[in-house]
C-alpha cells in the first residue's frame, strides 16, 4: 500500500517486471527479523523478568506489548517508510 501510493514509480516498475511480490515477501522477512531482535533487545534493556508473568501478568503483558509497538514503530520509519 506504500508503494502504492507514495512510490508510484517502484511500485509499477516492480509490477511491471513481476517483482513485486517477492520484493513484499523480502521487505517483510527483513522487517520481522528486525522486529524480534528489536524486542529482544528492548527486552533486555527493561527492568521485565520471566517470573513477572506469574507474579505480575497485566504488568508483564502492558510491558511487552509496549516493547512490540516501539519495535515496530522503529521498524517501519527506518525501513519501510523511506
Amino acid at each position: 500500500n506504500y508503494l502504492k501510493k507514495h512510490k508510484k514509480a517502484e511500485y509499477t516498475i516492480l509490477f511491471m517486471n513481476k517483482e513485486l511480490n517477492k520484493h513484499i515477501k523480502e521487505v517483510q522477512e527483513k522487517a520481522q527479523k528486525e522486529i524480534d531482535f528489536m524486542i529482544e533487545d528492548l527486552k533486555s534493556k527493561s527492568d521485565l523478568t520471566e517470573d513477572m508473568k506469574n507474579t505480575n501478568p497485566l504488568y508483564w503483558v502492558g510491558t511487552m506489548n509496549t516493547i512490540k509497538k516501539q519495535a515496530e514503530e522503529i521498524v517501519l520509519k527506518e525501513l519501510i517508510y523511506v
